[in-house]
């Protein structure tokens, strides 16, 4: 019984393991939503969006506050809100795959950037 209730474990934590999938790099662009914070990279060519999850939030989010012009951070309330990142985002998704959703991930870097004003 004790062998049967091990294996029953084993088999389930390996599919838990396989569930989200390996780390890839999409092509996005990162926006920070001013008026509910939420931050998102749509990727490219789909209906599908990615967040940054709590460990990886922080960096991201300092990516657009970096870009922000000094008179953005004077006259706005979000200066992060003021641009999009169009990148090369290498990112580990943290659930699995759901076509058109979003879907939490923890975003590892983000290369060939090309910030773009949005005012």
């Amino acid at each position: 019984m004790r062998a049967l209730t091990l294996l029953s474990l084993l088999l389930y934590v390996s599919c838990v393991s396989q569930a989200a999938e390996s780390c890839m790099t999409i092509h996005g662009r990162l926006h920070l939503y001013g008026g509910d914070g939420q931050l998102r990279i749509w990727q490219i060519g789909t209906h599908h969006d990615f967040t940054p999850d709590d460990s990886s939030r922080g960096m991201v989010v300092g990516w657009l506050e970096n870009n922000a012009s000094e008179s953005d951070k004077k006259s706005l309330a979000c200066p992060a809100c003021a641009s999009d990142l169009y990148a090369d985002f290498l990112i580990c998704p943290k659930e699995p795959y759901k076509k058109g959703s979003v879907q939490s991930a923890k975003i590892i870097s983000a290369t060939h950037r090309h910030y773009v004003h949005r005012q």
